[in-house]
């Protein structure tokens, strides 16, 4: 994403979306009553023709459907030989728009950090004796997008059994290596993993990275962002960045370590004791408030989305967390 203009004071910022994670942000970030603009096409009056213009709507609700985000509002302003009332404006690759908003300080560097940021694809293939699972994790969340698996118990996996299961997943791996990835990470418990790596191509070999974990399936993928794989073959990425915080949470409440959670981080806000406050998508929405009192005596805001299995713990509790400058 590119920043083409930008006003903090009027809140306003120009945008160039270049890829569909770009897009995937954005529906998190358009909010109710922001003002929207984009050049666009709409049916002249008589139904005859079609005229280009810049339209402006106040979003009342963004949603991504495919490889575009719908932003639909009650058009503002006035245009010749267009019908008034709501209209929907596709954002794409490629787009530029403006938007003004009331971005809070956790938004608009947001904003600069999507600037920063590269697009990415990873593929994970989580392996034990007979499984392989495959899911594809991009700045835009993490899905499951296939599996192999294949029978191989008892005096079986001692003759074609696992050779038959080993070929399969390879397979499968030089498959998901050939698309456009940045790289296939092969984790999971023991050595089925680096046997099925060893049958790999050379050209398919300099894409995999092996990770250890003692789990297989979404937790032994979250145990491999944990461990730091896929930071070693994207240098940043949002996955990562929340699992981190999530974590340090969690490492401090095991040691009683000046954090708080749920209704208790509004306390902790007030007395301004809050360095950094972790919430969920959903939390941040229902406490703009708590996002703001924060804010607005030094802390820093982390926002974590719940399609991978920190932000599922996060959820529980309450979707919200603060470490704490000092204990109260």
């Amino acid at each position: 994403m590119k920043l083409l203009k930008q006003d903090k004071g009027e809140n306003y910022a120009e945008v160039k979306v270049e890829n569909e994670d770009d897009l995937w942000h954005l529906e998190d970030l358009i909010g109710h009553g922001d003002m929207v603009s984009a050049v666009t096409q709409r049916t002249k009056l008589d139904g005859r023709e079609k005229k280009t213009l810049k339209l402006t709507v106040e979003a009342e609700k963004a949603e991504l459907e495919g490889d575009r985000l719908r932003v639909t509002g009650e058009m503002k302003g006035e245009y010749q030989d267009v019908e008034i009332g709501y209209h929907t404006l596709n954002i794409t690759p490629g787009t530029e728009f403006e938007v003004s908003s009331d971005f809070t300080k956790e938004e608009w560097k947001r904003l600069h950090d999507l600037e920063d940021r590269e697009s990415y694809e990873v593929v994970f293939a989580l392996i034990e004796s007979g499984s392989v699972e495959f899911f594809k994790v991009r700045e835009s969340g993490v899905e499951e997008i296939s599996s192999v698996t294949e029978n191989v118990p008892g005096k079986m996996y001692e003759s074609e059994g696992p050779e038959k299961f080993r070929k399969k997943a390879a397979d499968a791996i030089e498959k998901a290596a050939s698309k456009d990835v940045n790289a296939v990470v092969l984790a999971g418990p023991g050595f089925e993993k680096d046997r099925v790596n060893d049958l790999l191509s050379e050209e398919t070999d300099s894409r995999i990275m092996v990770q250890d974990t003692s789990l297989t399936g979404r937790r032994g993928l979250q145990e491999a962002i944990n461990r730091g794989a896929l930071e070693r073959v994207v240098e940043r990425s949002r996955v990562s960045d929340e699992s981190k915080a999530v974590n340090e949470f969690l490492e401090r409440l095991r040691d009683d370590d000046r954090v708080e959670y749920g209704d208790a981080t509004r306390k902790a806000a007030e007395t301004g004791a809050v360095d950094k406050l972790i919430l969920t998508v959903e939390a941040r929405r229902e406490n703009p408030d708590l996002v703001e009192e924060v804010e607005q005596k030094g802390g820093d805001v982390e926002v974590v989305h719940t399609d991978h299995e920190l932000g599922e713990r996060l959820e529980n509790f309450g979707g919200r967390a603060a470490l704490l400058r000092y204990d109260i």
